[in-house]
């Protein structure tokens, strides 16, 4: 596809325009790094502010609808079990426990977002989550995760709303990224409500496994939009690369300073790191 033929089609999320030729939207994504504490939440807002992102994300779950309690597997790779270890957890249930935003947080820290500028996303989980955050907390916005781009009802929920839809890509073959595309989200496409974000599922993601010439296959595809979800820790080359390629939107993790005990951490920048 030949961006220069596209410059005039543009997503909109809020007063934001999202395309060839418009400044790139910077999402940061806080994920679990808030460690289920309300005021690290709100500073992770403000220094997402600071770092110049143009959104502040959270991830809206409950560990009991995502995760069974069962044992974590371990003895396949050692800087995992060591992660395990140092999150002081045994089974997936006691893991994600630990990063879902607690949704009695929700509306107060919209209000906080939105008072220094940002934003205020988060990726729903379930198609629960997905109706609390559109119909109660009024998100401009909805994030898909990789894990959820084969999940119909989730798809056709947020293709209804009429919203601005961001998908991963993670794990997809581009069969499953056009049958979504030329299906449920069709209408989503053709109305200029859809970015897919190329996303490649580690974490940390090393910089050789980036994988950013799949801009290219996947813009043969959406032609226009197409956006990236980082997760390596590299806060220049990377970026500058997929922006290169036609990146419009760029998500990327953030953290506190003296985030280290959570479970994101490892595949997170600082805010002076976010900033560059």
């Amino acid at each position: 596809g030949d961006q220069t033929s596209h410059k005039g089609r543009v997503m909109q999320i809020g007063n934001h325009s999202i395309g060839p030729g418009h400044p790139v939207y910077i999402i940061a994504e806080a994920s679990g790094n808030h460690c289920q504490d309300f005021t690290t939440a709100r500073m992770l807002i403000e220094a997402a502010a600071g770092a110049k992102a143009n959104a502040v994300k959270f991830q809206t779950f409950m560990a009991e609808e995502i995760a069974v309690d069962i044992p974590i597997l371990t003895g396949y790779d050692a800087a995992h079990d060591a992660w395990v270890v140092r999150m002081g957890v045994t089974t997936l249930h006691q893991l994600y426990a630990k990063g879902g935003l607690p949704r009695a947080w929700h509306k107060e820290l919209k209000h906080i977002a939105e008072d220094v500028g940002l934003h205020f996303l988060s990726t729903p989980f379930s198609l629960d989550a997905a109706r609390f955050l559109v119909e109660d907390i009024g998100v401009p916005a909805l994030k898909i995760a990789s894990g959820d781009l084969t999940f119909m009802p989730l798809l056709e929920y947020a293709a209804s709303t009429g919203l601005p839809l961001l998908v991963s890509t993670g794990m997809a073959t581009l069969k499953e990224i056009s049958l979504v595309m030329n299906g449920v989200l069709e209408d989503a496409l053709l109305g200029l409500r859809l970015c897919f974000l190329h996303c490649t599922s580690s974490y940390p993601l090393t910089p050789s496994a980036a994988n950013l010439r799949a801009f290219m296959t996947i813009r043969q595809e959406v032609l226009w939009c197409v956006g990236y979800s980082d997760h390596t820790t590299d806060p220049e080359i990377i970026p500058a690369l997929a922006v290169a390629l036609g990146a419009v939107v760029y998500e990327k993790h953030l953290r506190l300073d003296n985030a280290h005990g959570s479970p994101d951490a490892g595949h997170s920048l600082t805010p002076a790191q976010f900033r560059r």
